[in-house]
């Protein structure tokens, strides 16, 4: 049997609510206009954490991200990118910036943190071992790895390369994946590459895990390393399990994460 009414209702209610995240995003990069500035230099950093932002956004997405990665020794540095380009361009880009970053401080670790679109372009980064040596550990946020249904919508620049299809993790950089069962653009399947750590969570849009307390303290434990302490919020416990599953929210009681 062919699509009924209601499948068609539900592709056309999932469709505005992908427009609406996607104007929402654009609307605030529109109106902000600040940009952080890492409290420790790179000249004298001992780690290195690199933020590429998504589709339509800026570095201004990373405000509430910045004060829980930032600490001493750790510097803070936001990429920014024009959507126009191809991802593998964009991959090309960050990973000349990268290696300069890197050559400038002399860091002994360096994270590439990249959400959504910007995840695919740390991907992209890795391609052909340019970073290999380089990067120490990745972290993707709602990125869609293995493509989106919903690319077709704006098929322009990277967002046209948002096809099927999943990278390879690099053999021996700790990758950790996070998703949201509430991500109305991405997909928990599109945004776990293979071989990675994920953290998947319920009751967090798209954009909201930017700012979820209990989401970024996770970012944070993955991104920095144990010789430079994070900046971690209280009530936050890390529990394993065979259910890759993780409960984040704004409650009084902060639910337990749980990492696959």
């Amino acid at each position: 049997m062919g699509p009924s009414v209601n499948d068609h209702l539900r592709e056309v209610r999932a469709a505005l609510r992908v427009a609406t995240a996607v104007s929402a995003t654009l609307l605030l990069a529109a109106v902000g206009t600040r940009s952080a500035t890492p409290e420790t230099p790179v000249a004298t950093a001992r780690a290195l954490v690199v933020l590429v932002h998504g589709f339509g956004a800026g570095p201004d997405c990373w405000d509430a991200a910045i004060p829980a990665l930032g600490g001493p020794g750790v510097a803070v540095v936001t990429h920014r990118y024009t959507w126009t380009s191809s991802v593998e361009t964009l991959g090309a880009q960050l990973a000349d910036e990268v290696t300069d970053l890197a050559r400038r401080s002399g860091a002994r670790s360096v994270t590439l943190v990249g959400h959504s679109l910007g995840g695919v372009i740390v991907a992209a980064s890795l391609a052909g071992g340019r970073l290999d040596g380089v990067v120490t550990r990745v972290v993707t946020v709602a990125a869609p790895l293995r493509g989106t249904r919903w690319a077709h919508l704006f098929p322009v620049g990277a967002v046209r390369d948002l096809r099927a299809g999943s990278p390879a993790v690099p053999a021996g950089i700790p990758w950790l994946a996070v998703a949201s069962r509430a991500d109305v653009v991405v997909d928990v399947h599109s945004a776990v590459p293979e071989g990675a750590e994920t953290v998947v969570v319920d009751g967090v849009g798209h954009c909201g895990l930017l700012k979820d307390v209990d989401v970024l303290a996770r970012i944070a434990s993955a991104a920095v390393p144990a010789a430079v302490p994070a900046r971690r919020e209280r009530g936050v416990r890390t529990r394993r399990s065979s259910e890759p599953r993780v409960r984040c929210g704004t409650r009084p009681a902060a639910p337990a994460l749980v990492v696959a």
